[in-house]
């Protein structure tokens, strides 16, 4: 999230703009990206397919500025609807045909606009461990693992006394139909972005490490703060393509160029 905010700052800063309008297209429960940026200032509209997800981010944030609806794509593009911003963090991977989707958010942006773009490496720790999630849950490994680290990760809170806390749990990921069926290299998934129109302004790695069992341990670590810095930074001296997931910043070619 840092990353991404900076990212508008910057977009702001050269645009001379105050704030901008955002889509999420993608925004889940809206925890992770959505609300944050709301609250932030910018006008934001959340949107995913899975209604469930949507109902949950409804009950759970509230601004002035802030909304939350289901749709696909083509509702947004048959409604004449368009942004400063997009964010689609994390769905390019879920998609058959993502030339086509990511042309479809092209013709959402005003002109001048810019996509931030979330996915994973399919060939790095988190696709590897979502891997190894599978075949334990198969022989049943996994739901023991899961009771374990809900029942230490609540007796820690006790001991932290964290009950006092108002702020919600994270929900996760609620729609566990959606399953990936792209597994990205960094050459291939640049080559597709240009494919669709887009020229990367900026890229970045986002962890070293991530994923089932990996981000756990890392909750119940006492220095989980510090192993969360060190996996990012990490993933920054690290070759880009070993990273676990990669953020790009992509603005549209303008017609006619090269």
């Amino acid at each position: 999230m840092e990353v991404v905010s900076k990212w508008i700052d910057d977009f702001k800063t050269c645009e001379e703009r105050q704030t901008v309008s955002i889509l999420d297209y993608g925004c889940g429960t809206g925890d992770h990206i959505t609300f944050p940026l709301a609250q932030s200032g910018h006008d934001v509209l959340g949107v995913d397919v899975h209604g469930p997800s949507i109902l949950e981010a409804r009950r759970r944030y509230t601004l002035p500025k802030l909304t939350f609806r289901v749709g696909e794509l083509k509702d947004l593009m048959d409604e004449g609807l368009s942004f400063d911003l997009i964010v689609c963090s994390e769905v390019l991977e879920h998609l058959h045909n993502p030339e086509e989707f990511l042309r479809g958010l092209r013709s959402l942006l005003r002109p001048g606009g810019g996509l931030i773009i979330t996915t994973p490496n399919g060939y790095g720790s988190f696709e590897m461990l979502c891997r190894v999630e599978r075949a334990l849950t198969r022989m049943g490994i996994h739901q023991r693992l899961r009771w374990i680290f809900h029942k230490v990760l609540k007796l820690s809170r006790r001991l932290e006394h964290n009950k006092s806390l108002s702020i919600e749990p994270d929900p996760g990921f609620l729609n566990r139909d959606s399953v990936h069926v792209q597994f990205f290299r960094l050459r291939s998934l640049e080559k597709l972005f240009s494919k669709s129109g887009f020229r990367i302004v900026g890229r970045r790695a986002r962890t070293f490490l991530c994923g089932p069992y990996v981000d756990a341990l890392f909750r119940l670590s006492p220095g989980q703060q510090v192993l969360f810095r060190l996996n990012n930074r990490l993933a920054d001296l690290l070759p880009l393509s070993w990273a676990a997931d990669w953020m790009y910043f992509l603005k549209p070619e303008e017609a006619g160029s090269p």
